[in-house]
């Protein structure tokens, strides 16, 4: 076969987890070529997102860490093969809204009609269109059976996973895990897609971990207790203080919102809800809530900056709601801890975001207003539009001791599917921090052609126990909150085997230099 791999963007470790699968796929004995941007494109996500940098600058530091940075050979370039015949057919068809929805931090419809998305949306439109041009020219004079491509959601990127939608061949996006070890390949769909991650979760929800396996599913929520996930893309509240639940109502209700500027667009995360405060508001109605019975939970990342932007947009949506309503609103930048209301709730609402893991370990109630990686679980109750939601049970006076237990032990098994069995070589990919990794380059193959030539995702690791022993054990400790003995570091002898992947001499330099940038897209 010829595997086509392509990594646009350079700023992430993703350049070096295509070098990584190359190498394999050249181990099982098949032709690898590779498709670049040698800013061949007039804007695109990054510096749509740091307009304030140069262009040159920009560009020539994305080049320099690409990936010819660690391939001399079969490289092709967007401007190489690029065609503008019917491009703008292609423009019109939006490929460049999610980026455009992600760099301006879009929350509501009302955002989404601004001058501002539109002309981001344009910019960006273009740079898909060109990805797509370039890509399906590239796969049919390359004559590759599959490409692996980093994102697959990102304007160009977008545009590569439509060009090998078009041309018949297996497409598999790549991200990075979200819980560092391992990469995310997901085939036939971009790194939002949830098909095969639904599926493995629903697979697995009902078997039961090995004693090792349950630990070191706990040692991934462990370290959000601890604030010591280093490993995960983004760490948040982590000066957090603890205070009491700041209502006095008959419940308490937390309402968490995420932000649907990371999720937008994609079919997959679609909703019924005209908008997250309408699903607020029938929440209220079919639950006969009070504004006392509430608090809203601003997202500690409204409060940073990327690139340029905040997210105040998000935060004056939720704020505006919040008082309109009388229901207690905590900014993004208050201090208070989210895990301490978390534990002080009765329900937990979530509407994609990840603090359905630190609810549902502790067996909070966690009601679902939107589509997640978790929403196949079982540990979560799916309320994405007003029929689901009128199918929920009224809040309990007294709940039963089972259901928490339940509750615990499905959310203790995604952690381990989401850790261990969705992403791939989890053994041989190991994230020392956010992007620092080290590999095991004398892995087996196989695992990445058989993705490559069946279109199915499988489990990494299989193996699962008899009985629910090594499950209540580590149960056990969670129920008391011994979070610090559920920590479980990385073998040092596991480290010393695996090794850092060079880059071609003359671009060493890069990899002295990424320690001391920001983590996350800044």
């Amino acid at each position: 076969m010829r595997i086509g791999f392509s990594s646009i963007y350079s700023w992430r470790p993703h350049v070096e987890h295509v070098a990584f699968l190359a190498k394999l796929v050249r181990r099982a004995a098949h032709e690898v070529r590779f498709l670049t941007c040698d800013s061949d494109l007039p804007s695109c996500y990054t510096r749509e997102l740091r307009p304030q940098r140069h262009a040159l600058i920009e560009c020539a530091a994305c080049r320099f860490a690409g990936v010819r940075s660690y391939e001399a050979r079969g490289v092709t370039a967007i401007g190489q093969v690029s065609d503008t015949t019917g491009r703008a057919d292609f423009v019109s068809r939006g490929w460049g809204a999610s980026s455009a929805c992600t760099i301006g931090r879009f929350e509501s419809d009302e955002d989404l009609a601004t001058t501002e998305f539109s002309t981001l949306k344009a910019n960006l439109d273009v740079a898909a269109a060109i990805g797509y041009e370039a890509a399906k020219i590239w796969i049919q004079r390359e004559r590759l059976d599959a490409v692996i491509a980093f994102n697959g959601r990102m304007d160009a990127t977008r545009g590569i996973l439509e060009a090998a939608k078009d041309t018949g061949v297996r497409y598999i996006s790549m991200e990075r895990s979200w819980f560092g070890d391992g990469l995310q390949l997901l085939p036939d769909e971009s790194c939002l897609g949830l098909r095969s991650i639904s599926r493995l979760a629903a697979e697995w929800c009902d078997v039961p971990l090995t004693p090792v396996q349950a630990r070191r599913a706990a040692t991934i929520v462990a370290a959000r207790f601890n604030r010591s996930n280093s490993k995960e893309w983004r760490a948040y509240n982590t000066s957090a203080l603890h205070k009491e639940w700041p209502a006095n109502g008959r419940y308490k209700v937390l309402l968490v919102p995420g932000s649907r500027s990371e999720v937008w667009g994609h079919p997959d995360r679609a909703d019924g809800w005209q908008g997250r405060t309408q699903a607020y508001d029938a929440l209220i109605s079919h639950f006969d809530l009070k504004p006392q019975d509430i608090v809203l939970r601003a997202h500690p990342n409204w409060s940073e900056r990327i690139g340029q932007r905040t997210g105040i947009r998000a935060e004056e949506y939720y704020r505006d709601w919040a008082q309109k309503r009388g229901v207690s609103f905590i900014p993004s930048n208050d201090r208070t801890s989210t895990l301490g209301l978390i534990e002080q709730a009765d329900i937990v609402v979530v509407a994609g975001g990840s603090a359905a893991i630190e609810a549902g370990i502790i067996g909070k109630r966690i009601i679902a207003l939107a589509p997640s990686e978790y929403q196949a679980a079982g540990f979560v109750e799916s309320a994405n539009n007003v029929v689901e939601l009128s199918a929920t049970r009224p809040i309990d006076s007294q709940p039963e001791t089972v259901r928490f237990e339940e509750i615990a032990r499905r959310t203790l098994r995604f952690c381990y599917t989401i850790a261990y069995r969705v992403p791939q070589y989890v053994d041989a990919v190991t994230c020392v921090s956010t992007t620092n990794y080290k590999y095991l380059e004398d892995t087996d193959p196989d695992r990445i052609i058989e993705l490559i030539q069946t279109g199915i995702l499988k489990a990494d690791d299989a193996s699962s126990a008899v009985d629910y022993v090594g499950e209540n054990a580590i149960l056990g400790l969670v129920s008391e909150r011994r979070w610090f003995e559920l920590t479980e570091a990385e073998p040092e002898n596991r480290l010393m085997t695996r090794h850092h992947l060079m880059r071609r001499p003359l671009f060493r330099a890069f990899n002295s230099m990424r320690p001391w940038w920001p983590k996350g897209d800044l």
